[in-house]
Order: C-alpha cells, then structure tokens, then sequence
C-alpha cells in the first residue's frame, strides 16, 4: 500500500517482495528483519569497528561519520533491487532544507521542555564546563540519530504500515522505539519515550514521506541534551540536574527532561500542531 493521503506520505511498497499474493506475510516479515539486521548491524559497525580492527583506531571518529552514511546507501539499494522502487524516502532534493528544519525542531522541543521544568523549580541549571562538543555530535547524536531513525522510521514504521495501515505501523513502532531503550531507562521513562521520541519522530517522518527531518530533529534533539545541558555529565555547556525532592516521573531523574511526564504533555502539543500545520499545507 503506497499512502499519499492527508496526513500520510508513507511510500511502503507494493512491488517486489513486497507484492500481494501468495506467501506476501512470509515475505514481508523476513524483509522487515533483514532490514532491520541491516540497521543495526550499521550501528554496532558504526561504534565497534575502530576496537575490532586497530588499523582504524586514529580514524574513529571518520569511521562513525562514514559507516552510517553508508548504511542509508545500502538500505537504498536494498530497496531498489527488492521493492523495485526507489527509495524515494532518503530523497535528496530536500535533504539540506529539512535536516535544518528537522534541527531547529529538535533543539525547541527539548529546550522548551527544560524551560518548562526549571521555571517550575523541577530543574537546576548552572553554567558547566563545555568540551568535546564534537565527540558528542558524532558519537552520542549522529551516529543513533541516522541510525535509529532508518531502523524505526524508514523500516519498521514503514513496513508495519504496509502491514497494519499507518497509524497502526506509527504506534507499533513507537512502542518498539520505546522499549528498544529498556535497558537503561525505567518504566515511566520508557512510555515518555515511546510519546517524545517514537510517535513524534515517527510523525515528521510520516508527514513528510522523508527521513531527513525526523533525523535532523533526533541529532539536534541528543546534542542539545548531550553537549548544551550536559545531562548526567560534567562537559556540557550547561550543568543540568533534577531537584532531588520531586518524583522521577515529574522531573524525569537520571534520564533527563525526556522522561518527565511534562515532557511529553510538551511532545503532543508539537504532535499537534505538526498535525495541524500539515492538514493546513499539505503541499
């Protein structure tokens, strides 16, 4: 099924392996994981490669900028020869333009989520001491950035609503989105991220039809909490840190203002007008 219809632009193939008939759910399981596997194995590559092979240790940080460009170029391939498509959602006519506004996106919505707690008197802020500003760029926002927002977005939010409808493969993949950060996030944090990250995210990209914005707003998104607010670390352009007499679901604790249920009131208020501005100018 290929979706133009207001609010979706999702392109999610109907050729190839992706084309009606028989054994069409056995195909498009194997093809998601596949793609899947892809993704994430750019990302292990993306951080590992420099550790597993020592010829590459003095060119991490071009390894880290060169293999998840790289992973885009395969997947677009793999599309092209398995869906007999082009990738028409890594298009580059409007890459520059909506990487920059998917930018200024990202840094509003958590800045203004920190806003909202500090005037609140949930956060403090004082003046940090900013360095590696670039490591972070590259190792802490582009890197999951391009990566998470190919796996999630372009793949499983794409595929899924070949499977389900649109809005089904929205929030299918936002939950996945979600729990994919089980590890070292809680309970509350996780649904908080399945609303910050995984529908809002998945809605520039779904809007859109492209991934360009919903990866600007995810690089700028991270740098901004990583390097500028320097959650949880001492380099960051600002020292930001919860007040300890109020509850993690209010502040968000050790995970940072995305985990605040303030923040995610702040993420559907921007789901909303994404919404809203897209049913107004559907161009």
């Amino acid at each position: 099924m290929t979706t133009t219809s207001r609010p979706w632009r999702i392109d999610s193939g109907k050729a190839g392996v992706l084309s009606p008939g028989r054994w069409f759910w056995a195909r498009i399981v194997v093809w998601t994981v596949s793609l899947f596997g892809l993704a994430i194995g750019g990302l292990f590559v993306s951080l590992r490669l420099s550790s597993w092979l020592p010829i590459f240790a003095r060119h991490d940080t071009a390894v880290a900028l060169i293999i998840p460009a790289a992973t885009l170029f395969v997947y677009a391939l793999a599309v092209r020869i398995g869906e007999c498509r082009p990738a028409s959602e890594l298009s580059l006519a409007r890459a520059p333009l909506e990487l920059a506004a998917g930018a200024a996106v990202g840094f509003a919505f958590i800045s203004l989520a920190l806003l909202l707690l500090w005037a609140l008197g949930l956060y403090e802020i004082h003046w940090g001491h900013w360095r590696d500003a670039g490591h972070y760029f590259v190792f802490n926002a582009y890197i999951s950035g391009v990566i998470e927002e190919l796996a999630f977005r372009a793949i499983l939010l794409r595929l899924l609503a070949r499977m389900f409808r649109p809005l089904a493969g929205l929030l299918l993949s936002a939950a996945l989105f979600g729990l994919a950060h089980a590890s070292h996030a809680s309970t509350i944090a996780i649904l908080e991220l399945i609303v910050n990250g995984g529908v809002f995210l998945g809605l520039l990209y779904a809007v859109s039809g492209r991934l360009w914005l919903a990866i600007g707003a995810h690089v700028a998104y991270d740098f901004t909490e990583w390097s500028l607010m320097g959650i949880g670390d001492r380099d960051g352009l600002l020292a930001v840190s919860p007040a300890t007499h109020f509850p993690d679901w209010l502040t968000g604790g050790t995970f940072g203002p995305d985990g605040s249920l303030l923040t995610a009131l702040v993420g559907a208020l921007l789901t909303w007008s994404i919404l809203l501005l897209r049913r107004r100018f559907p161009g």
